[in-house]
């Protein structure tokens, strides 16, 4: 199974795609420091939002096969800084979450992942559990 690390924004949903994906029971909580659940890693909103804490990102990352860059569709700005995949040897996949939300902007999501560097995206709904199968085979977790 692939070692997969997910980073992203303050309530974008990393947690809950983890419990999702790894069928456990893993519970969406603030993490303040890398968290380690069986093949998935979570990583602080801080690490993102913050640039000194990119190298604190590039190590963690650096036991994982694919990173998730996990985007919001309801959030009207983006944390993720340009290029930012660029910054990483790993396939990078970007995850645009709450699309069955009526304020989301799906392909606003998409524009700020694409400046992040992204170009493999899958849109998701963690309530409805719409496009999670699809996000499984390309993890290889299907």
């Amino acid at each position: 199974m692939p070692r997969v690390m997910l980073i992203g924004e303050w309530r974008s949903g990393k947690s809950t795609l983890i419990r999702i994906l790894s069928r456990s029971d893993y519970r969406p909580r603030k993490v303040f420091a890398v968290d380690h659940h069986g093949d998935f890693v979570n990583t602080p909103s801080e690490f993102l939002e913050n640039r000194r804490w990119y190298p604190a990102l590039i190590t963690a990352s650096a036991h994982c096969d694919t990173l998730l860059f996990v985007q919001d569709a309801t959030r009207s700005s983006c944390q993720i800084a340009p290029s930012l995949a660029a910054m990483f040897n790993r396939r990078v996949i970007g995850v645009i979450t709450k699309t069955d939300l009526p304020e989301a902007n799906v392909q606003r999501a998409e524009r700020f992942l694409r400046n992040a560097g992204v170009r493999e995206m899958y849109t998701v709904s963690l309530a409805t559990g719409a496009g999670l199968e699809k996000l499984r085979e390309a993890l290889g977790l299907a």
